[in-house]
């Protein structure tokens, strides 16, 4: 309540907190049934001007009609307290809902891709250089930098062998240095969500997208890394879809067909699709690795369906 005085809003009755990775949000009623977000977040470094980037890609979406969690006031709110400083601000509230990932239908994906598609349509026009200085290729290199030297740890090898039975193609992983170093220069680069996945899609009972939230990782590159982020984590969600399926309803039915966006996805793009989605879901199991003990990822199905495509894609070796 004190902090909603700050921006002079009174509301009628809160609903329940909800934690994310990077935030938490408290979700009210406002007078006249609308509903609002008062989010907090999580105090990291740089995270000020993660928050003004991801708002000022949102807010620009909202105004042209996407359904995007949009602020109601350009008020940050700072809180300080136990030696740490957090930042909150206020946001329109979002109907409908994520869903799980087996209920991932047909239309599902479609929207997935159509959705991205009038998205990248828009912010291909929208201009800000603070974002352009935030290169999507540049942050994976040096991901892909962390993740060879974890892999190269003794270590870790061992640790992967004997309690996983796998290992990494370090040759694979060598190589995507200098397939980021070359993304850096190709042409089309804009402003992109960058973690467009299932806990950041909200739908109704339709299968229509109602709201598409938590822009914070926004950057600047290639729509195909926005594209390749998504389909890593289709891949690996959609359990009762094909690989085929997938492609065909995401980049073909969705994105190119109805998504309206002058980008195609071209059978020319293709191996670096493949390349950058290959980066995504080594980059998942590395994050699984370093937050899990390796004795109970077993039991993690989403790891377990992860370890497949790798596997699949040559990745990593089961010993």
């Amino acid at each position: 309540m004190r902090i909603l005085q700050l921006y002079g809003v009174k509301p009628v009755r809160f609903f329940g907190v909800q934690k994310g990775y990077r935030n938490e949000s408290h979700p009210f009623e406002l007078p006249g049934g609308k509903g609002a977000n008062l989010i907090l977040y999580k105090s990291e470094p740089e995270i000020l001007p993660r928050i003004k980037r991801a708002n000022g890609v949102a807010n620009f979406l909202h105004n042209q009609g996407l359904p995007v969690r949009h602020t109601l006031g350009p008020r940050i709110i700072t809180l300080r307290g136990n030696n740490r400083i957090k930042y909150g601000a206020l946001y329109a509230y979002l109907p409908g809902e994520t869903i799980p990932w087996e209920a991932y239908t047909q239309a599902h994906i479609k929207a997935l891709g159509e959705m991205m598609g009038r998205m990248h349509t828009h912010l291909s026009k929208y201009k800000d250089d603070d974002l352009r200085r935030h290169s999507v290729a540049q942050e994976y290199l040096a991901i892909t930098a962390r993740m060879q030297r974890y892999f190269a740890d003794e270590n870790v090898t061992r640790a992967m062998g004997e309690k996983l039975q796998l290992s990494i193609n370090a040759q694979r992983l060598a190589k995507f240095t200098n397939i980021l170093q070359a993304c850096s220069s190709l042409p089309a680069q804009q402003p992109l969500h960058m973690d467009f996945v299932r806990g950041n899609i909200l739908f109704n009972t339709q299968a229509d997208i109602t709201g598409i939230i938590d822009f914070e990782k926004t950057g600047f590159g290639h729509p195909l890394f926005d594209i390749a982020r998504t389909l890593a984590f289709l891949l690996v969600d959609c359990k009762y879809k094909t690989e085929r399926q997938v492609r065909k309803y995401f980049l073909i039915s969705g994105y190119n067909k109805r998504g309206g966006s002058p980008f195609k996805i071209t059978t020319r793009m293709l191996p670096l699709l493949e390349t950058l989605t290959d980066i995504f879901l080594l980059y998942d199991f590395y994050k699984f690795l370093r937050h899990n003990p390796y004795e109970y990822l077993s039991q993690n199905e989403h790891f377990v369906r992860t370890v497949e495509q790798l596997q699949k894609r040559g990745l990593i070796f089961q010993k």
